[in-house]
C-alpha cells in the first residue's frame, strides 16, 4: 500500500545505487512542481514542472552525460505544437 503524500518534497532512491531517482513535489496531495528524474550515475534525466498533475511550461530531456537531448513544451498536459519542440 501506498502512503498518501499531502503537501512538501518527496526523493525515490535507488535501492541498487543508493542515488536520488527521482524528486517531485507535491501540493493537497497532487504533484505540483518541479521534478527530476535522475540517470543511475546521478546526471539529471529530465526535469518538468506540474500544476495540479498535469505537465506545464518547458520539459527538458538529458543524456546520461547531462546533455540537453530534447525540450518540449507543454501546457495543461497538452504538448504544444511542434514549432515548440527542438531536439538538440
Amino acid at each position: 500500500m501506498l502512503k498518501k503524500i499531502g503537501n512538501g518534497l518527496n526523493k525515490i532512491i535507488n535501492a541498487q545505487t543508493g542515488r536520488i531517482k527521482l524528486v517531485k513535489h507535491y501540493k493537497n496531495g497532487l504533484v505540483d512542481g518541479e521534478i527530476i528524474y535522475y540517470w543511475d550515475n546521478g546526471q539529471i534525466r529530465l526535469k518538468g514542472q506540474y500544476k495540479e498533475m498535469c505537465r506545464v511550461g518547458t520539459w527538458t530531456n538529458y543524456d546520461s552525460n547531462g546533455d540537453i537531448i530534447l525540450k518540449e513544451n507543454y501546457d495543461n498536459n497538452e504538448i504544444q505544437a511542434d514549432k515548440n519542440m527542438q531536439l538538440i
